[in-house]
Order: C-alpha cells, then structure tokens, then sequence
C-alpha cells in the first residue's frame, strides 16, 4: 500500500501523504488537505507493514523504543522527508516531498538581493517561516548555486538529510543528526574542525546550536541555518531567545556584527493554477540595521524593510502587493497570508485606482 501512495503522491503534485491509523490516507495538494477516498481505511497492521518496507533495522529498532522517527527516505524519482509517531489511536506517519532535482535561484523566485548573500565569503544567513513554507527549497537553491559557482567545501548538518547533493564544483559532505553525528552542535564543532567555507544548520533548536552557530560565521565561514518565525524581526527574537536571558545582550552585539541577511518565506497558491509561488521577506544587514540590533532597538528595523528597496530589502506585505497587482495570486489570498491586511488592501486599491490597471 505505501508505494502505491507515495508513487501516487508524486503523480498528483501532493507536497505531503498523511498515513494514519483509522483513517483513509490523505494528500495535501496546494495546501489542502485531501483524504484518497477511493482507498480503504489504514489499519494498525497496514502501519507496522509501511513501517518494516521503508525502515532498516536499526531504525525499526529505534522507533520502537522512543515511538517517533525522523527520516529521509528515497523512492522513484523523489526523496521523502518522513515523521513517524504513535498516538492513542496507533501509528501515524507524514511523507513530505523533496524532489530530487534542486531548484534554482530563478525557479523559487528568491528576490536578487538575498541570491547576493551565497556570493559572501562569510557571515550568518537566517533562512525562516512556518513549517512546510518552503525553507529547505531556499537552503537546497543556495547550496547548489555555491556547488555550481564557487571552488569551497561545504558541510551540511540535518535532521534528517533532505535534498542530497552531488559534487559540482565543491566538496560536499552531508551529516544527519542521529547517524553520522549525535546533535546539531556536534555536527557544527565538528565541521569547525574541518577544511570547511560553507556550513548549512537544518534548524537552530537551542542555546547550544545557536553559540556554534555564531562561532562558526565567527571563525570566517559562510552559515546558512533556519529558524521558525514568521517575519524577519521575530527571527531575530527567536535566535536571540534560545539562549538564557542573561546573554541576551551578547548574543545580539555578536549577531549584529557577523548577521548577513534574513529571508523568511510563506507559500501562497497560485492564481489560476496548480501548485503554490514563494512569497518572501528580506533583511540586509546594512549599518543602520546592525546598530539597531546591537542597541536591542529591533522593533524599529520594520520601517527599514517598509521602504529599504534601494538597499535590497522587501517586507513581506510589499512583497504581496506585488505579487497580486501581477496576477500571480489573488487578492484574498494575499490578504490571508499578510502581516498587515489593512496595509495591502490599501496599496492593492490605489494600483487598481489607476486607469487601465486591475488586479480583477
């Protein structure tokens, strides 16, 4: 049953196969979820059969003693990320599709002024947005412009390891937490140890990851890592709240000195189409910004991103704006997805005002 679902999966463009005891399998299409009707309900035995098809022994072993695995997981000509877990009613699991072809810079849309920061030679870039708005997609576009670009080496610690990378142009070397390395800090002071330019962090989960994190933009290597924030200002509040209170003030001096830029990401759907477009938001580290940081003076950095288009910098609601005066996405679907609706409506309006011009 799995890989008639998985291959099923892939054939409907699904991003993600809800596999859940008691229930029909269900297909989340354009962020939709959409229960597979004409197949039968999942039973506890139909659970451990998936399991012992896609699991290796160790593995197996591991989710039956803590009731919850992360995994990567490769069938046909696409790559899953799976989340495997027990609750009252039995076992669950969710695939989330990763291509196996890496998109680029022009594929995802990413705005010319984030692609600048994979030409830096060091730094930290913050890659954040809700779960599933696409940030591994963004993190795979970089490494593979750097893999395609640039003569480095490059590591990557992930949990699991998601898109997979042939050598290019770099040296690539892919680390999963559990197997090849026992945390996230682990994986990151190892490749501190190492010939290392470029370092991906899957995700900053605590004070710990967060301190080697800065070490090693510190120590004049490229970082990329991503967080789960909704604007680019929350992200900042995010990494500097992993750490204990009384290093606040540190952490923020250390960030403003070493932060490249932020991209956060949402998906909207697209208008009159299949499938969903990234929708982004962009903060450059320019001066004025890195003093705001430092002086912990960050809720002013809004207005910087407001109108900072001459330095690269879009908020996420310009960027919407801009998006549905195209055609791209609709105009409630922009107003959804909005920090500020009120703001968009109005901006959207005075496009339409203009003779000749509508959004429809």
């Amino acid at each position: 049953m799995i890989f008639e679902l998985l291959r099923l999966c892939i054939e409907k463009g699904a991003s993600d196969l809800h596999f859940k005891t008691g229930y029909a399998p269900i297909l989340r299409i354009d962020g939709n979820m959409r229960p597979i009707k004409e197949m039968p309900v999942i039973s506890q035995n139909d659970f451990e059969v998936m399991l012992e098809a896609i699991l290796d022994d160790a593995q197996l072993v591991t989710f039956l003693k803590y009731s919850k695995l992360d995994l990567g997981y490769s069938f046909s000509n696409a790559r899953f990320r799976v989340n495997i877990f027990n609750d009252y009613r039995g076992g669950n699991a969710v695939f989330r599709v990763i291509p196996f072809k890496q998109l680029t810079f022009n594929d995802i849309g990413l705005p010319l002024s984030a692609r600048k920061f994979a030409d830096k030679p060091s730094g930290l870039v913050l890659v954040t947005g809700a779960t599933g708005a696409g940030k591994s997609t963004t993190l795979s576009a970089y490494i593979t412009h750097i893999n395609n670009n640039f003569k480095k080496t490059i590591i990557t610690v992930e949990d699991p390891i998601e898109y997979l990378f042939e050598d290019n142009q770099c040296l690539v070397s892919q680390r999963q937490v559990g197997v090849d390395c026992l945390t996230f800090e682990e994986g990151i002071k190892g490749a501190l140890k190492t010939d290392c330019d470029v370092l991906m962090v899957g995700e900053l989960r605590n004070a710990d990851a967060v301190e080697m994190t800065l070490l090693a933009a510190e120590s004049g290597k490229l970082v990329f890592a991503t967080l789960h924030s909704n604007t680019a200002i929350q992200a900042i509040d995010r990494f500097v709240n992993l750490c204990p209170k009384n290093l606040h003030l540190q952490v923020m001096s250390r960030m403003a000195s070493h932060l490249t830029g932020i991209v956060t990401q949402t998906l909207a759907p697209k208008r009159n189409a299949r499938g969903r477009i990234a929708v982004f938001e962009v903060l450059v580290n320019v001066s004025a910004v890195k003093g705001l940081i430092s002086e912990n003076r960050i809720h002013l950095i809004n207005s910087y991103l407001e109108s900072g288009s001459s330095t690269g910098m879009v908020s996420l609601d310009n960027s919407l704006v801009d998006l549905i005066v195209k055609g791209k996405i609709a105009k409630d679907e922009g107003l959804l997805k909005a920090n500020n609706p009120s703001y968009v409506k109005r901006k959207v309006e005075e496009f339409e005002s203009i003779p000749g011009e509508s959004t429809k």
